[in-house]
């Protein structure tokens, strides 16, 4: 027997004779049902036997297995009274046993252990959200990922490791996304075709589960991307149960994946607070787009790290031509989004041009003169920033320029 997760698949090479086990559901009473699907290989009966679902602990349905299979192939030919019985036995002791007991024993070499899908957006085994307004570039962020991954490039910032994507679509369908890949394959100057999984989504991620896993498994699928997420819960998106559920689903699925999510009216990501808690990783994603402009700019806010570091916003510009879509970083400081980024980077993004004092600072980010203060300070603390003798202050890392610079001055 082979096979983890709820799906099994079991083979008896002397009889020619294959059974796969899925959609496999325990009730209350300990009873685990589950569909049964016997195949043969030998000539005299090849192919479809039969397909049922059946009680795995129930004699009485173990017996009506047995005597169904039995007329099809005769139980002179194959023992299917042996064969049922060890597959009820095998598939119940594999379910009820679960992921197994293990030990941490606290040496594990971290700096050995793979962290990344796509540093630093996608932690390894873990799901990141991005979530913003309707047409905010989202999507377009996750196609592109998808594209990176399958194609295994690493590109504008971002260390990709190549990967099986399976894109799972509650919002468009396989024509949108395949031009919208084909667009941006263009853009990359990517030749051949790629390989990018897909399914259109109609009921909820937990609904369809048994379905998704097997085609994980199949496929061996690294990485699964999620538009949208509100509609992978299908339910009420306030509800804890609904949430922590869908989150279930997906862990099961043992990948990394990426889930596109909306924000409210407030800005924050939509529903409840248990989408926070579950994501590895969370990007707010807000774009800045002049009304007939060809081309957007988009940024990624980081909310949320696990196990790393919040990082500087992600900037990007995606630029729509004729048949292909380019997709290239950019500076948020260059862009309308500056204004989003926190006050400690906009006083970092005006100090890159030279010295400044606190109230020429709070004039040009129209801010209080003591919020300013209390930034510079914080960020002197931390060496940031420096402060020079004429009462202004500067980046670190330009400190002996600038105070070499304004010795010369003062000397002069």
């Amino acid at each position: 027997m082979t096979g983890s997760d709820g799906i099994y698949q079991l083979h008896w090479p002397e009889f020619a004779i294959k059974a796969k086990v899925d959609r496999l559901k325990s009730n209350s009473e300990h009873e685990v049902k589950g569909e049964v699907t016997f195949t043969s290989q030998n000539m005299a009966s090849q192919g479809h036997l039969r397909q049922s679902r059946v009680n795995l602990s129930s004699t009485a349905a173990k017996n009506a297995l047995v005597k169904s299979l039995s007329e099809r192939v005769s139980s002179d030919d194959v023992p299917w009274d042996t064969i049922v019985e060890q597959l009820c036995v095998a598939v119940l002791r594999e379910f009820r046993q679960g992921p197994p007991l293990l030990t941490i024993e606290g040496d594990m070499d971290v700096e050995a252990v793979d962290k990344w899908l796509i540093e630093p957006i996608l932690q390894l085994g873990h799901p990141t959200l991005v979530y913003g307004k309707g047409s905010s570039g989202k999507s377009w962020f996750g196609q592109y990922i998808s594209v990176l991954a399958d194609a295994g490039v690493s590109i504008n910032g971002l260390r990709v490791e190549p990967s099986r994507v399976l894109y799972l679509d509650w919002e468009t369908t396989d024509k949108e996304l395949g031009s919208r890949v084909t667009m941006i394959r263009r853009g990359m100057g990517l030749d051949g075709k790629s390989s990018i999984k897909y399914r259109e989504m109609s009921q909820g991620l937990y609904a369809d589960i048994e379905t998704v896993r097997n085609h994980v498994q199949e496929h061996e699928i690294d990485l699964v991307i999620m538009d949208s997420l509100g509609a992978a819960c299908m339910g009420e998106p306030e509800s804890a149960e609904v949430v922590l559920r869908m989150f279930q689903c997906l862990r099961s699925l043992r990948v990394t994946s990426l889930c596109i999510d909306h924000s409210n009216k407030e800005g924050s990501l939509f529903g409840s607070v248990y989408k926070f808690n579950s994501g590895r990783q969370i990007f707010e994603c807000l774009k800045a787009q002049d009304e007939d402009a060809t081309h957007l700019d988009f940024g990624l806010f980081h909310r949320k790290a696990s196990n790393s570091k919040l990082i500087r916003p992600l900037g990007f510009k995606i630029q729509f031509n004729e048949g292909s879509v380019d997709i290239s970083r950019r500076d948020i400081k260059d862009t309308a989004l500056e204004s989003e980024m926190t006050v400690a980077e906009r006083i970092a993004n005006a100090l890159s041009s030279g010295a400044k004092s606190p109230k020429e600072l709070a004039e040009l980010l129209d801010k209080q003169d003591n919020h300013i203060r209390q930034e510079l300070l914080k960020g002197k603390q931390k060496g940031r920033f420096f402060e020079l003798g004429n009462g202004t202050y500067g980046l670190a890392f330009h400190q002996q320029t600038v105070e070499a610079a304004w010795h010369n001055e003062v000397v002069i």
